[in-house]
């Protein structure tokens, strides 16, 4: 048996899928409010483990600096000692992480860079070598791929060759998938049977797809879900 891991690197939300369980790194104050756990929080707590992140407060720029680089580390440790609890070492490892978001604000870009290249190393040194780094375009690309057949061209005038096109029903490209295309990729999908938070989102479908923006941690753990059954469906004998 093979070992699969996906991982979507938040500051906030990172969420990793090892072997189907899923986690999600938050902060206590997005799941908690005075009334008690916020609804999509409270939705997702029967198949997401909630694990707490806490950054601490600093004074000047120098402080800062350093104060985040060991908060960093501190979380990133936590999640490789998670993983290594929920993985049979003896096996073969495959990790599949996404990629930077080069639209983002340079200074969160910044600090996300500082935390994942933490996380890579870690995962480089203790967990597997099998690593896949998923650019946002090409992660967006695979989930089209991997839930909804191609569209076969057939293009030139002297050579004929065949050429594929991936988009969703809704005619939107892979490549151009937003996070809700992506969360429709899930609830789309029919090849996936025994995946629980497949068949949650689809009992939650009609809240969600309606909604400008996915919620947390479905935004999160969408992504590393699919990254979890990409990489299985890429290195396993079965497709699923």
């Amino acid at each position: 048996m093979k070992n699969f891991i996906g991982i979507d690197p938040s500051l906030i939300s990172t969420a990793v899928v090892v072997n189907g369980q899923i986690t999600n790194y938050c902060r206590e104050s997005s799941v908690y409010t005075k009334s008690g756990m916020s609804k999509w929080f409270k939705s997702a707590e029967q198949w997401c483990e909630y694990k707490f992140v806490q950054y601490r407060e600093f004074d000047n720029y120098s402080d800062g600096e350093l104060t985040k680089l060991k908060d960093y580390d501190l979380i990133t440790e936590m999640i490789i000692d998670d993983i290594l609890s929920k993985i049979d070492v003896r096996n073969e490892t495959y990790i599949g992480i996404e990629g930077y978001n080069f639209g983002a604000q340079v200074g969160d870009l910044i600090d996300l860079v500082t935390f994942s290249t933490l996380l890579r190393k870690k995962l480089w040194d203790k967990v597997s070598h099998n690593i896949t780094v998923f650019s946002p375009t090409t992660l967006k690309l695979e989930a089209c791929k991997f839930t909804y057949p191609p569209i076969v061209k057939e293009v030139g005038k002297k050579v004929k060759r065949i050429e594929y096109e991936y988009r969703n029903p809704l005619g939107i490209p892979g490549g151009k998938f937003i996070k809700t295309d992506m969360a429709k990729a899930i609830i789309d999908n029919v090849n996936v049977q025994d995946d629980k938070w497949f068949t949650y989102l689809k009992t939650v479908q009609t809240e969600i797809l309606v909604m400008k923006n996915i919620p947390k941690p479905h935004e999160d753990v969408n992504d590393a879900v699919l990254l979890y059954h990409i990489l299985k469906k890429q290195h396993s004998e079965v497709n699923i």
